[in-house]
């Protein structure tokens, strides 16, 4: 999940009140938020992906300030009219455009630095890495209106780049600036690049780079943001984000004239909602005005007569009545919640699947592994770039919060390798197992996909070793009663010919080997892994056909 650096000093002044750490510290993971590590003034907080608004300083405050009733319900923003124009034309890569300036703004260091870590972690989560958002932002004092968006021939068109002194044709800058390399496959078969002009020059050219001429500064009062994509929600919200963080600073905000709109679009977001059946569903008996201090707890507005609720604009995770009601449970708070037995006519019991799920986790724990639980979505640069995979359809998230979260994933081993990365400045030796499930592609599914449960293992030290991982798997499966064979593979995440299948009896149920150095080091793993997967329920078939046919021996 994103990681959002705020200062604890700002956090106050922006709230408006000295809160004492330990208070901090209890009322950010009742908002969704995390405390990652607290040095000094500097905290590191991990935020939820659905809640974008919470990636700055700003947003954070915002939520705080609603939740200690200092300033709850809807935040007004007033939106002046606009002044500036932008004539936006036919833009093939990148159809979409929206504007919005704030000015008056005191722009010091801590204000800088919050506002480009808001622009990076909405360019990555919600613009997936500028594919769909790219966000440019600049000093609307250095910029000559009239603004025109078009596309242009990127060999004859130049201009400074940001952090560059000379100045670079378009094409130079795709494959000699730094940005550019990174960033240069979201322009891939265009014959023309879009750019943002004013009457001097370029002052953007979209998702790549902005201009050194319009670059942020302390000096800067008044701010010009332009967000470009191929989704137009999107970059609406992150227009929205942006904005009204910014308002939290003292800015004012004021509309974009583009053709024959304007933007951003400010206005609450209305939503029918039935007190009853928030009551209904989180069990909780509350009058209609306690339910709706909650909800002011939470940044809305609320009209019980009409029954209707009004949502920020910034919040663009409120899609359904029921996100509603999850906020009403979240400003009542999950402790505060009393279990209940439900009142069932049936008596439950443990799935097959979950019972033998267990009996492994049992067997794993005792021959010295600690369980890990990771999401079931990834991103293909976790799943298939970093292990060197080249064939892997994975079933991708149509509109995914964040990049972090965009496919499903298809095997276990790719998470574990990430767990020992993130966990390099622990222990040796390092012995972690998952049992859960991935999602693959089946034609003849109603979902057209197939969840089947995988277990895999990893061991990491300095002398990790095929041999040690073949043990593993040998008293793991002559504790099920079962003796497995192995035959050689090639697989372009292990070391060729330090890698192997597992076969018992005619069947494959999985694999091992010794992780290749390529796969380490994208990783950023410093010690050898060796690792191995297993299908489940392969396994859970053959020790079935193998129980069944005992039975049958021995009523014979």
């Amino acid at each position: 999940m994103p990681i959002v650096t705020i200062s604890a000093k700002e956090l106050k002044e922006l709230i408006g009140k000295d809160l004492p750490r330990e208070e901090i510290e209890e009322i950010l993971p009742l908002n969704k938020m995390e405390i990652d590590s607290w040095d000094g003034d500097e905290i590191s907080v991990e935020v939820t992906p659905d809640r974008p608004d919470f990636y700055s300083v700003e947003g954070i405050a915002r939520q705080l300030r609603a939740w200690l009733y200092i300033k709850p319900g809807l935040p007004s923003h007033i939106l002046s009219k606009p002044q500036i124009r932008l004539h936006a034309q036919k833009v093939s890569s990148r159809p979409c455009i929206v504007a919005g300036i704030v000015r008056e703004l005191e722009m010091n260091e801590p204000a800088i630095k919050s506002l480009l870590q808001l622009q990076e972690l909405l360019d990555l989560s919600l613009g997936r890495d500028r594919k769909k958002v790219s966000i440019g932002i600049h000093d609307l004092d250095k910029i000559k209106p009239p603004l025109t968006y078009t596309e242009v021939d990127p060999e004859t068109t130049r201009f400074v780049p940001l952090s560059c002194s000379k100045e670079m044709s378009m094409k130079e800058i795709i494959e000699e600036h730094p940005k550019g390399i990174e960033y240069k496959h979201l322009l891939k078969g265009a014959e023309k690049f879009p750019v943002v002009f004013d009457c001097e020059d370029v002052i953007s050219f979209p998702p790549i780079i902005n201009s050194e001429r319009t670059r942020i500064t302390e000096n800067t009062k008044n701010i010009f943001i332009e967000i470009t994509g191929t989704d137009e929600s999107a970059i609406n919200y992150a227009l929205n984000i942006i904005m009204t963080a910014l308002e939290e600073r003292g800015g004012k905000l004021e509309a974009v004239r583009i053709n024959n709109t304007q933007t951003p679009h400010l206005k609450a977001k209305a939503i029918k909602f039935e007190p009853q059946e928030a009551k209904r569903l989180l069990g909780i008996n509350l009058k209609n005005s306690e339910l709706k201090s909650l909800l002011e707890r939470m940044c809305y507005d609320v009209d019980l007569e009409q029954k209707t609720v009004f949502a920020p604009p910034y919040r663009f995770d409120i899609l359904h009545p029921i996100d509603v009601i999850e906020d009403i449970a979240i400003a009542y708070g999950y402790n505060d919640f009393t279990p209940e037995v439900p009142k069932l006519p049936t008596i439950g019991k443990e799935h097959p699947k979950e019972e033998f799920s267990n009996t492994l986790r049992e067997l794993m724990i005792g021959l010295g592994f600690q369980e890990i639980v990771n999401h079931i979505l990834t991103s293909p640069e976790k799943m298939i770039k970093k292990p060197g995979i080249n064939t892997e359809e994975a079933i991708e998230i149509a509109n995914p919060v964040t990049s972090e979260y965009s496919v499903c994933r298809t095997w276990l081993l790719p998470g574990l390798f990430q767990n020992l990365a993130n966990n390099k400045h622990r222990r040796y030796p390092q012995k972690l197992f998952e049992i859960g499930d991935a999602v693959l592609p089946e034609e003849s599914s109603d979902t057209r996909t197939s969840n089947q449960r995988k277990l895999s293992g990893v061991i990491s030290h300095s002398a990790a070793s095929l041999s040690e991982i073949i043990s593993v798997i040998n008293a793991l499966l002559e504790n099920l009663g079962l003796k497995p064979n192995f035959k050689t593979l090639e697989h372009p995440t292990f070391i060729s010919g330090r890698c192997g299948r597992i076969i018992i009896g005619e069947e494959e149920i999985g694999f091992f080997g010794e992780v290749h150095p390529k796969v380490l080091t994208a990783f950023e793993l410093k010690m050898p892994v060796s690792g191995f997967e297993i299908d489940v329920e392969k396994l859970m078939d053959i020790i079935t056909s193998t129980n069944r046919r005992a039975s049958q021996k021995n009523l014979s």
